[in-house]
Parts: structure tokens; C-alpha cells; sequence
């Protein structure tokens, strides 16, 4: 049914005019380094090192970056210094282990280390790392329960693990809907997504402990392109629209507001495929 592998499916999205800034946000560059250093800069790596309180522990972690994909998160956690290990079951050299190893020769400080494997079936020694990172793999998993299983049984007791940027969707009917729409399953067909309630019983069926979960408005982890300046403005603009610019410019500041906004227009999201993050930690 579907012709490409999703290299081949990634090469043709970089071609097509009407997709270059998609392809930008999706830090798809054919310059992998560029797009590298780019997410190690952006709001969303500094939302993640700030939910894993990296910047406070001090030392050198090491971190399982699951699903690594073209290496752009192993890249920006080994140029903080750290030990990263990079696994994914595919090892194209455009967006798969080969671009992470490129990238590995890279980094000045820190270190990356490579290899190909599922999630499904971790080939290390239970306890292992301190995080275990999974940025959009969880639903291109084969068997989310066991895949999340692994997860928790190389991470050490008190570690973190942080799922970010997971489709979420209502119904099969929307689940069908965001398929049909997203220009690379359609040539590769590997892509997919679930309720919020099968991601939530898998993590709770892997023994992990569920400390927080973000809907698509909480972070700019999951509503990245927007920018958490954009989400100001429209805090400001609702409030200016009823009480004025200058009480507006003061309570769009006021950070349990901006909480509670977000909060709002994320129960109010509900389109096929928006995103979630989960972060859970191991306990004793």
C-alpha cells in the first residue's frame, strides 16, 4: 500500500515549495547540523531542560534519547555535556542512526553513542540511564505497553522519563481523519496516534509514575511553532478587548493567569492529531 520508506518520504516533503517552513519547524533540514543546533537553541529544548531540572543536578546524566530519529535532542543534551545513548530501528543516514552519528562527530562536549534497536527491546542492563527521553516516538511504537515497559526498566529508581509531542486524538473516526491528512503517512504510512486514556494506561502498566501531563496549550513543547510570545498576545488581547490596554498589559504578566488561560484553550483543543506530554518519574 504505501511506496516509500520514510527517508525517500522525507526527501520528496524537502522539494515541495508549499512545505519549506514545514519542514523547518519539523527540523527536517537536509543540513542536519544546522537543524541540530537550532533545537538546541529554541523554547522547546529550554522547556525540557527545565521540566528535567537539568541545569540543577550538577553532573554528567546519562540519557536515552528513544527514537532518536535524525539526532537533533541527542545533539543539544550532549552539548550540555551529558552521556547520551541514541537508539531507533532505523539507520538511514539521512534521518535515521546515520544522521545521529554524523551529528555525533559534532559535539564538543558531552558524548553520543549509537544503536539500532526497537523500543519493544532495549538491549541494556535494567537501571541504566538517569532520563529516558522519547520525543515523538511513543506512537510509532509497535506495542505501546511494552514498548514504555522497556522504558521503565533501564531507567533508574527516581529518574524521569519525559514523552513529548504525542498525537492525541478523541475517536477512531478522528484517528482516521488525522491519518488521511498528514502528507507523510501517506507515502510511508508509519505514523499514528492515540487517546489520551491508552497513553495513560500504558504508562501506568509499566510501573512508571505519572507526575504531569501537558495538553497541546500547556508548553511550548507541544504547541511549538507557536512561540510562548504569541501565547501572550492573545492573553493580551482578550483581556485588552474588555478592560482596557494598560490593565491588560499588567495581568497578561501575572503568570498564574497565563496558566489558567492555557489551561483553558488547551480543554478547548480538540483537533485530530494535536499534542501531549507526559512526564513520570520512577518510583522506589
Amino acid at each position: 500500500m504505501f511506496q516509500y520508506s520514510y527517508e525517500e518520504s522525507v526527501q520528496w516533503f524537502r522539494v515541495q515549495p508549499e512545505h519549506t517552513e514545514l519542514v523547518k519547524f519539523s527540523y527536517l533540514d537536509e543540513d542536519n547540523l544546522a537543524a541540530a543546533q537550532r533545537f538546541s537553541e529554541s523554547e522547546e529544548f529550554q522547556a525540557t531542560i527545565e521540566l528535567l531540572d537539568i541545569e540543577n543536578k550538577g553532573q554528567v546524566l546519562k540519557i536515552l534519547d528513544l527514537g532518536c530519529g535524525n539526532g537533533i535532542a541527542s545533539y543539544a543534551f550532549a552539548s550540555l555535556g551529558h552521556e547520551i545513548t541514541a537508539i531507533d530501528p532505523d539507520p538511514s543516514f539521512d534521518v535515521g542512526l546515520g544522521a545521529t552519528n554524523r551529528l555525533a562527530s559534532e559535539v564538543e562536549i558531552g558524548k553520543i553513542t549509537t544503536q539500532q534497536a526497537g523500543a519493544e527491546s532495549l538491549p541494556f542492563a535494567d537501571a541504566t540511564f538517569d532520563i529516558v527521553y522519547a520525543r515523538q516516538a511513543l506512537h510509532h511504537f509497535s506495542d505501546l505497553t511494552k514498548g514504555l515497559q522497556e522504558a521503565a526498566r533501564v531507567l533508574k529508581t527516581g529518574g524521569f522519563f519525559l514523552a513529548t509531542r504525542e498525537h492525541v486524538v478523541s475517536n477512531m473516526q478522528q484517528r482516521k481523519d488525522f491519518l488521511s491528512n498528514h502528507v507523510l503517512h501517506r507515502l510511508h504510512g508509519q505514523e499514528n496516534a492515540y487517546l489520551v486514556e491508552d497513553y495513560l494506561g500504558a504508562l501506568q502498566i509499566s510501573g512508571l509514575k505519572i507526575s504531569r501531563i501537558f495538553g497541546h496549550f500547556d508548553t511550548v513543547i507541544n504547541h511549538y511553532p507557536t512561540t510562548n510570545a504569541e501565547i501572550k498576545d492573545w492573553l493580551y488581547s482578550g483581556f485588552s478587548k474588555y478592560l482596557g490596554k494598560s490593565l491588560a498589559s499588567i495581568l497578561s504578566q501575572i503568570s498564574f493567569l497565563e496558566i489558567a488561560y492555557r489551561r483553558r484553550l488547551s480543554g478547548s483543543c480538540d483537533f485530530p492529531g494535536r499534542l501531549y506530554s507526559f512526564l513520570c518519574t520512577k518510583p522506589q
